[in-house]
């Protein structure tokens, strides 16, 4: 396995799912180049030295459960209660959670797992019981399936450079930032049909948050 500098990793906030994906196997991220546009990572098979279904297979896992609700991520202070962060990223802390709780039958590497194992000893996270009161108001703030949805729009208004309070205005022949986000999302997301992007929209409009 490569050295990886795992107290830069994760003690970062927020990682792209390739990096995490790449890191459960031991590669460290840095050792493949970032595409044009700096938003993916070119992994390549080759290189993958033999592991390359077991990172297709935890690449599909890790999108496939993007906007899943978990009890235990809604004591953190944020916002939902998923480990998705934005645009193909997760909070890293959230997704070590969900690494710690969910029996996947992934091998990773034993500073990965020394990791892992020592999360509920820090102050800083919140170890409960099933049926304690900390479950059970946990349960309570379990997000919705719409208010999954005007979070994530809003996180993409604000990662594309945009303030929700104040999009840019509509101009005849150009493409909206609407639009956009809407195909965004119809192409990566399983949250969302058309009907209920449009309808996302008009709710968040109607609440003030986007105008």
């Amino acid at each position: 396995m490569d050295k990886i500098d795992w107290n830069y990793w994760l003690k970062r906030k927020s990682l792209f799912e390739i990096e995490v994906a790449l890191l459960t196997l031991g590669i460290d991220p840095e050792k493949h180049p970032i595409d044009y546009l700096g938003s993916h990572y070119l992994v390549y098979q080759d290189e993958l030295k033999g592991m390359q279904k077991d990172y297709i297979r935890r690449m599909t896992f890790i999108q496939e459960n993007r906007f899943t609700p978990y009890e235990y991520m809604a004591n953190d202070g944020e916002s939902g209660n998923f480990y998705f962060d934005t645009e193909s990223r997760v909070r890293v802390k959230r997704f070590l959670l969900w690494l710690k709780n969910e029996d996947m039958g992934w091998e990773l590497p034993p500073e990965l797992q020394a990791y892992i194992e020592k999360l509920n000893n820090n102050p800083k996270t919140l170890e409960v019981k099933a049926n304690s009161p900390e479950v059970i108001k946990s349960a309570n703030r379990i997000q919705s399936k719409q208010e999954q949805q005007d979070t994530a729009i809003l996180d993409k208004i604000k990662l594309l450079g945009h303030d929700p309070l104040s999009l840019p205005k509509e101009k005849s022949g150009k493409r909206t930032i609407k639009a956009d986000i809407r195909d965004y999302f119809l192409g990566n997301s399983q949250i969302f049909t058309y009907d209920a992007f449009e309808n996302a929209w008009k709710r968040l409009k109607h609440e003030g948050k986007i105008k």
